[in-house]
């Protein structure tokens, strides 16, 4: 190993500002790969291999240009020139890329179509990346190397590789956490580019006007080791990344998924590899403390068994932060960040005190970091696509740990095996322990009296069917989000059939992710319709033989189609032409699904509609809170001028919300709903689900475009640029304030459509009929709200029957009131027959068109009277 000793004197004044500019490199650093993660996710995906491939492509590009330019710039008279090009080279292609990186959605469809191999994908996802950012990557790739020249011969022996790394990692920390927290929200993502370019010019600035000690080659010891340490470098590289991505994805089980899940998930990782850097900086220069490489190693591989085994209980954990912490944002994501502390410091503390010594011992006879560090940067580039897409699926996580455990026992290089066998052994017991633990990785949530059907863990999620004690088969993604069951067919029916309808003739049909199957399935039920479904998850897609009874038509109607894509993706890439498309309740605050709200988005959408298209999406109104449906609602009304808002079903819990963009300000004339519906099949399913006639249908109705526009208001837009509400959604999934309910009521109160807006004006029977149904139900749905609100009501039938009944008098549509009336009175018969009769025979004045009051009034007409 080569030492440069330099004199002690003078050193620290000088040391202080290098160490400086190398911490606001990392920061403009790791804002970059926010960044252009986030922009490239936008063309090649949010599948996981899109997310790893460029993460695969940033890594093997700081690999390249630490292997190109490393030695030469160890062998420089001046380093700090280098230094102070490759960061204006950096700043500059970031400036280029401003403009590229959203050109790049138009090449993609090229290179990946639609229902291409998965191979072509993966590639895809590596090499248009790579390609694109690589001039960046590879400069970025040199900086460290000649940062690492800069500084030593400020510092003692190797130390300069300790140090320099900890510094430029902990600004990637200050990056990571300002970057997602603070400058994105703020400016947007091609400013924040800017900012970031600006930083490496004032880097590049400060280095050139900072004056450096040249390098002494006369007091130099030099013992080559030659590349006996590059494979332990590589495989650690391989392991720490590796380690990453499975705690990562195991952790998503449990964590709200949020932007600033993964920035609170990578800050705790970068914090505790700077961290054991500089640790090892620090010891190392004793002699009363020097732990052998295969030591650090082997504390590597328990620290990795240690957090493995925190992960098994950070359900638990997570809970009783939740509870100890302020029920706030701040509270919520300190929780997280806590979780990853638990989860990640000690293993990364460990893994950054192992690279650190095993970057200054395979320094060259020039005293280059470079082949270390690409080394290093080449195994985690190769770590994303192996643990991700292969090991995780094909093992396991547990098992997939069980390996990066037993890893470490290899990091030690060859020809120390003897001497470095205890601690090896030491890195096989880890993982013994590890093996043997009955510990599950799977955060499964099966309701009381109910079963486990089916499991997958997937690339993207881990997906179960678990059935409930009422014989519902219920679908959740990543032990968060349960669809399915027998209480929502009625709505996810209603999802296809509302802008289905809404349609004169539909033959093509677009849907944009599937949950359980059973929307697309109720698109089978028009006749002469063509569908075509996109999901994500492919485990989802696995599962829809277990949904069989609610969505009969999935794999028996030759005219629905499955697709495996990311949404945008498909439709940037498909020539189909569609009349209706219809976008599923997407979870807004899940990191990645704010793309799917944005400007760019639904004009592409638009894009693919024919002459009379309609686009429907529907958002999760329990999901969201009323400033983030704005946004929403704004962005799609740039795109829909001509839109209108539907609900999908009465319910104050979980209130679904349609956004349906119209090609005109279109009004339905008289008689329309009988001439458009003419199948017999079709018209028996749109009975079930109580949408048989125009009544019905726009009876669920919220408001058209003037209502929608004054609702929205001015503001800003959500867009590829700024997506705002990748960082506003997620304040109701850490703290929910108002309830669904009170935000439904809301948009009542705000939202008052007129019947002449949406039925012609000859039709003056059908517009009355519209507004009693309209008055109806919103006081039924007001009540609704009330009576979940108020916990204290003593008889819910003597309080809740009487006003059911007035509703259904405003209304004798409105059947939802009616059938909660004979149900009560059905429970009030069995002890207070005569109340029953007063509450049915009023129930029978108010509807007498529909015998079923009557029919059970003469039921219980021989009880016996009080």
């Amino acid at each position: 190993m080569e030492e440069r000793i330099a004199p002690r004197s003078s050193g620290f004044p000088r040391f202080v500002p290098i160490m400086a500019i190398a911490a606001a490199s990392g920061f403009a650093g790791l804002g970059y790969e926010i960044v252009w993660t986030r922009s490239l996710a936008n063309s090649l995906g949010h599948e996981l291999v899109g997310v790893l491939g460029v993460l695969a492509a940033l890594f093997a590009g700081l690999a390249l240009g630490s292997a190109l330019f490393g030695k030469r710039i160890a062998v420089s008279p001046d380093p700090g020139r280098w230094y102070a090009g490759l960061e204006v080279a950096i700043g500059l292609w970031a400036l280029a890329l401003i403009g590229l990186l959203p050109a790049l959605g138009s090449v993609v469809p090229v290179f990946d179509p639609i229902d291409a191999s998965q191979i072509r994908q993966w590639g895809v996802c590596f090499i248009l990346p790579s390609i694109l950012l690589l001039p960046a990557t590879v400069a970025m790739g040199a900086t460290l190397p000649a940062l690492e020249a800069i500084l030593a011969p400020y510092a003692r022996g190797g130390q300069a590789v300790s140090w320099v790394y900890a510094a430029n990692t902990f600004g990637a920390v200050l990056g990571t956490l300002g970057t997602t927290f603070w400058i994105m929200p703020a400016i947007g993502l091609s400013r924040t580019l800017m900012l970031c370019a600006l930083i490496n010019f004032l880097c590049a600035s400060a280095m050139a006007i900072l004056p450096r000690r040249a390098l002494d080659p006369t007091p130099a010891t030099t013992q080559r080791l030659g590349a006996a340490h590059l494979p332990s470098l590589f495989l650690t590289g391989f392991l720490g990344i590796g380690f990453e991505v499975l705690a990562v994805r195991t952790v998503s089980q449990i964590l709200e998924n949020t932007v600033y899940t993964f920035a609170a998930l990578l800050s705790v990782y970068l914090l505790g590899t700077a961290f054991g850097a500089a640790l090892h900086g620090r010891l190392d220069r004793t002699s009363r403390w020097r732990l052998s490489t295969g030591w650090i190693a082997a504390s590597a591989s328990l620290a990795c068994v240690c957090g493995v085994i925190a992960l098994g209980f950070a359900n638990a954990i997570t809970a009783l932060l939740l509870h100890a912490l302020p029920h706030s944002v701040a509270g919520a994501v300190a929780a997280e960040l806590a979780i990853a502390a638990v989860v990640f410091l000690l293993p990364t503390i460990a893994m950054g005190m192992l690279f650190a010594r095993l970057a200054q011992q395979a320094r060259d006879s020039s005293g280059s970091l470079g082949p270390a560090l690409a080394a290093n940067m080449a195994g985690a580039a190769l770590a994303p696509i192996v643990f991700g897409p292969l090991l995780l699926p094909l093992l396991g996580a547990k098992n997939a740990f069980l390996l990066i455990a037993l890893g470490y026992a290899a990091v030690a290089p060859a020809k120390d095996i003897k001497r470095e066998l205890a601690p090896r052994l030491m890195a096989v017991a880890a993982a013994s322990v590890l093996f043997l633990l009955p510990l599950s990785l799977r955060f499964i949530q099966v309701p009381p009296g109910g079963e486990l059907l089916w499991h997958r863990d997937g690339v993207m999620a881990s997906v179960s069917v678990v059935r409930n004690s009422a014989g519902d088969n219920m679908l959740e993604v990543n032990n968060h989000f349960r669809m399915g069951g027998t209480a929502s067919v009625q709505s996810d029916y209603r999802e296809a059939d509302i802008p289905l309808l809404l349609h004169p003739n539909p033959k093509r049909a677009l849907f944009l992710g599937l949950g359980t199957g059973t929307t697309i399935s109720a698109a089978g039920d028009h006749p002469g319709l063509i569908a075509d479904g996109v999901e994500l998850v492919p485990e989802v897609v696995e599962s829809f033989s277990l949904f069989d009874r609610t969505a009969p038509n999935i794999g028996r109607d030759p005219d629905i189609r499955i697709h495996l894509a990311d949404a945008r993706r498909f439709v940037r890439g498909t020539d189909a032409r569609y009349d209706v498309v219809v976008a599923d309740v997407y979870h807004p605050w899940v990191d990645g699904t704010a793309a799917l709200y944005t400007r760019e988005h639904f004009a592409a959408i638009r894009g693919i509609l024919s002459k009379d298209g309609i686009f429907c999406q529907w958002l999760p109104l329990h999901q969201l809170d009323l400033p983030t449906l704005r946004i929403i609602v704004r962005t799609f009304l740039s795109e829909y001028p001509h839109a209108r808002a539907y609900l999908a079903q009465f319910s104050v819990r979980t209130p679904l919300v349609a956004l349906v963009g119209m090609p005109s300000d279109k009004k339905y004339p008289d008689g329309w709903f009988a001439n458009r519906v003419h199948d017999g099949r079709l018209m028996q399913r749109l009975e079930a689900v109580d949408l048989a006639d125009d009544t019905k249908l726009f009876g669920l109705l919220l408001g058209g475009e003037k209502e929608l526009a004054s609702f929205a208001g001015a503001g800003p837009l959500n867009t590829d640029d700024r997506p705002i509400v990748a960082f506003k959604a997620p304040r109701i999934a850490y703290v929910a304030g108002d309830s669904p309910g009170e935000r439904l009521l809301s948009l009542i109160n705000i939202l008052h459509p007129a019947p002449q807006a949406v039925l012609a004006s000859g039709a003056n029977v059908e517009q009355r009929r519209l507004a009693d149904y309209w008055r109806a139900r919103d006081r039924y749905l007001t009540l609704g709200i009330h009576t979940v609100q108020d916990q204290a009501l003593g008889d819910p039938i003597r309080e809740l029957g009487p006003q059911l009944v007035d509703i259904v008098r405003i209304s004798p549509d409105f059947d939802s009131a009616y059938g909660p009336v004979l149900a009560m009175a059905q429970q009030l018969a069995r002890t207070e027959p005569d109340a029953a009769r007063r509450l049915l025979e009023n129930l029978a004045q108010a509807n007498p068109a529909r015998p079923e009051a009557r029919q059970l009034l003469s039921a219980i007409s021989g009880l016996p009277r009080q």
